[in-house]
């Protein structure tokens, strides 16, 4: 059943979904059940810190589903070398297997009105993910920025080659749907948008509200539900 042109069924809403163990008391023994949970759902990605990222992509071996390398996290204030060293050792531990690279940029490089040094910062990590064969997403972090600015930085990213735009790492707060609206309307086409970081405030019924407000994906620890609920309630909702 579809919804908006959304498919509502298990298989379809898990793909929209990056799972997510990011917080920093996290230990091996709940990032390895949190894989378990990953391939029982089939969620499209499973993202953790690097320490993290053998285990995952050792857990994930064979299933398909992507490793999300974060890159500078939560504050992308390393400089770009640094930035693409990170990328570079995260590319060489997968090992040319499923991964994604989510990159935080430099938002006070945006504000301060420095765009040569932000779109290259995108770009410089943008490229070891595209010689590595796999994605990169541009974290905008939107909470900290005014509309005109997270339309530069949508424009930026596209620019610097991102595939993705995102919208928060979760640690400055989350996006409004309003906020995700403007992503998807002042971003390419072939750049889509990831929606992320609203916590607590994570509902079923909210990450509908930003697929059908054209996002292509949710990255949130609380995908399980998201998806349980979505697929398995509101399609008896619709047919009454």
């Amino acid at each position: 059943m579809k919804l908006g042109g959304i498919d509502l069924s298990r298989e379809s809403l898990a793909q929209m979904m990056d799972f997510s163990a990011l917080n920093p008391d996290v230990t091996e023994e709940e990032i390895i059940e949190c894989c378990k949970i990953a391939k029982e759902y089939n969620f499209k990605g499973f993202h953790v810190n690097p320490i993290w990222v053998p285990t995952v992509a050792r857990e994930l071996e064979g299933t398909g589903i992507e490793t999300g390398l974060v890159i500078s996290f939560p504050f992308g204030t390393n400089p770009t070398n640094i930035k693409v060293l990170e990328a570079k050792d995260a590319v060489r531990v997968m090992n040319g297997r499923p991964a994604v690279i989510d990159m935080v940029t430099n938002v006070g490089k945006l504000k301060g009105g420095d765009y040569e040094y932000y779109k290259n910062d995108i770009a410089e990590v943008a490229k070891v993910a595209h010689d590595a064969g796999i994605e990169c997403k541009a974290i905008l972090e939107v909470s900290l920025l005014t509309d005109d600015e997270i339309i530069k930085a949508c424009e930026l990213a596209a620019e610097a080659g991102a595939d993705w735009v995102k919208t928060s790492t979760g640690r400055h707060g989350g996006p409004t749907l309003e906020q995700v609206i403007l992503m998807r309307k002042h971003s390419p086409p072939h750049v889509k948008v990831k929606v992320a970081g609203t916590g607590g405030f994570w509902t079923p019924m909210v990450a509908l509200g930003c697929l059908m407000a054209g996002a292509e994906r949710i990255g949130t620890r609380r995908a399980p539900w998201i998806v349980d609920e979505l697929s398995k309630l509101l399609p008896e909702l619709i047919k009454e």
